[in-house]
């Protein structure tokens, strides 16, 4: 099974390098990857990098560049959201995602979401587990999911990791992908509108990448914006009570305290009953 994965970058040369090892790691009999790079014109190490792994693949054993594409532009773009439409639009995969240039997969888990799809062909989007590390690559902790709940995913918030996602490219022929107005919870808008769809979301118990925790993280910089568009999300695809924007705030609170609850519940049962 081919995964296409696109990785949108600007100015992270510091970590792209680690990112694009551990794509190329998880090709195996069963995996075949494209890893498709998205730069906005960096003006760090960046293209460098890129052109130096280019001519690396080049020099591969032919049975591993029969197994894995790479390809990388550098031009501008209108941010994160748009960097990664572009990329979704040229992936060939049966499965697609995108896993940001400060993250990186861990190994075999790229084997462990095809098995899941291949195991749950009823399955249009897979999601699991990330551990958060530090810039140093010190593990914080891992943070433990739980079954899929639509609940628990509009009123608590996206706590589907991106980079633990995955979705058949079915979904992208249905014409949907990532809506542009949105610049940091662009990933909780296109969870809840393919939730609203129909599509069919399954956990998958592992933990998939890690996330690099880190002072320039676009939801710890625009921290108003972000709570600004999940509120949006909520107004869009939640029920509305009122056309009082304090009587709606008031249910949106009442939704995510009961949704926290809930998650706690469903954290518990992971924990307990669900391989580690």
């Amino acid at each position: 099974m081919k995964i296409s994965i696109v990785t949108p970058t600007y100015n992270y040369g510091r970590f792209l390098q680690k990112n694009i090892d551990s794509v190329l790691a998880q090709v195996g009999d069963t995996v075949e990857v494209e890893h498709l790079i998205v730069d906005a014109c960096s003006t760090d190490d960046t293209v460098g990098l890129l052109k130096t792994w280019e001519k690396k693949v080049a020099g591969l054993p032919e049975d591993t560049r029969a197994r894995y594409t790479f390809r990388w532009t550098s031009e501008s773009d209108k941010g994160q959201t748009d960097a990664i439409n572009k990329g979704l639009s040229r992936a060939t995969g049966d499965l697609v995602c995108w896993l940001n240039a400060d993250e990186y997969y861990e190994p075999e888990a790229l084997r462990a979401v095809v098995e899941a799809f291949e195991k749950h062909p009823e399955a249009d989007f897979i999601h699991g587990e990330v551990r958060f590390i530090d810039d140093k690559g010190e593990t914080l902790r891992i943070k433990r999911e739980h079954v899929f709940s639509r609940y628990v995913l509009l009123w608590y918030g996206c706590y589907i990791p991106s980079c633990g996602s995955f979705w058949r490219r079915n979904i992208l022929a249905d014409g949907f992908y990532l809506d542009p107005s949105y610049k940091v919870t662009m990933d909780f808008e296109y969870f809840v509108r393919l939730m609203k769809l129909g599509y069919r979301f399954r956990f998958l118990p592992r933990a998939i990448a890690a996330f690099t925790w880190h002072s320039d993280n676009v939801s710890s910089v625009f921290t108003e914006r972000r709570i600004a568009e999940a509120n949006r999300v909520k107004n869009l695809y939640g029920m509305r009570v009122s056309g009082n924007p304090k009587v709606q705030a008031a249910f949106r609170r009442m939704n995510r305290f009961l949704a926290i609850l809930l998650r706690r519940v469903l954290v518990t049962l992971r924990v307990l009953f669900l391989p580690r």
